[in-house]
């Protein structure tokens, strides 16, 4: 069974996955004169990839091997086409890197929010660890934060209130609500 290549950049991929795409929307820049070069950047990590010319387009194809090797996280992408004398944007996005789950040891999928959840009703519960128990003293810079029942149970709202978001996100069933006003 052959695998149709997408034309347009992916928004996710895999560590450890090959990586194939087209462009054959730049028909004003034909790749015998000139080249396209993704650059990917997170706060983590960086990694760049040029697409190679197949007649007037361009196919980019990224080796398993070279994947392997990245850090899984969101980075901000942009293309630019380049001749020996111009250079111009041809594309901008948000790519989210996914991590090798065959690969990696352990992973928590997580959210931070869940995970915040998880430690103020563990707090609540006086069944914290330390680790958790530390988070939540980060999250508010406050160091006695686990003593302050009032506080925890306010967090443990907007923390609930925010995992329910986005479990419903996940699901497709998450609605924005727009107000309007008339005077």
């Amino acid at each position: 069974m052959a695998q149709t290549i997408p034309t347009t950049e992916p928004t996710s991929a895999r560590c450890g996955d090959t990586w194939q795409w087209r462009r054959e929307d730049l028909a004003d820049f034909p790749a015998s004169l000139w080249t396209l070069t993704y650059y990917f950047r997170s706060a983590a990590a960086k990694f760049d990839v040029v697409a190679s010319a197949d007649g007037a387009n361009y196919a980019v194809t990224v080796a398993k091997a070279t994947t392997a090797a990245l850090v899984a996280g969101v980075y901000d992408w942009l293309a630019v086409i380049e001749s020996a004398t111009e250079r111009f944007e041809a594309d901008a996005g948000r790519f989210t890197l996914l991590p090798n789950l065959a690969k990696d040891a352990l992973h928590d999928g997580r959210s931070f929010a869940r995970r915040m959840l998880e430690a103020i009703e563990a707090a609540l519960e006086s069944r914290a660890t330390g680790d958790q128990l530390d988070m939540i003293s980060a999250s508010t810079g406050d160091r006695n934060i686990s003593r302050d029942k009032d506080r925890l149970m306010q967090m443990r709202t907007q923390f609930k209130l925010e995992v329910s978001r986005e479990e419903q996100k996940a699901s497709g069933i998450y609605k924005t609500r727009i107000v309007a006003r008339f005077a």
